[in-house]
């Protein structure tokens, strides 16, 4: 099988590539172990307003001269103290409900 790919096309893949890289190389390269709001909802992949409710829910947070830093261990820590077994697996280990019907019989 032969691709054939004009100009603009191998254009937009170099570019593609070119940016999937960077940016796994700039993951790679963040070993901060504090970040801002900003960066640690990126981080978690939520948004800012969560990290916000979290910290007042008593997540981590280190105050210095005003500024919030939110270290990525402490909080992987205590997302994980705060984990609890999915509902499905809640429902298996319930006893089955049985339900029973009572007809009137005349």
């Amino acid at each position: 099988m032969k691709i054939s790919l004009d100009d603009e096309q191998v254009a937009q893949i170099k570019t593609l590539i070119f940016s999937t890289v960077q940016k796994g190389i700039q993951q790679t390269v963040n070993t901060r172990p504090y970040l801002n709001r900003k960066e640690i909802a990126k981080y978690f992949g939520v948004a800012e307003s969560t990290i916000t409710f979290w910290v007042s829910l008593g997540m981590p947070v280190a105050v210095i001269d005003g500024r919030k830093l939110y270290g990525k261990q402490s909080i992987t820590a205590w997302l994980k103290a705060h984990e609890m077994p999915s509902q499905k697996a809640i429902e298996q280990t319930k006893k089955p409900l049985t339900i029973g019907v009572v007809k009137d019989v005349q």
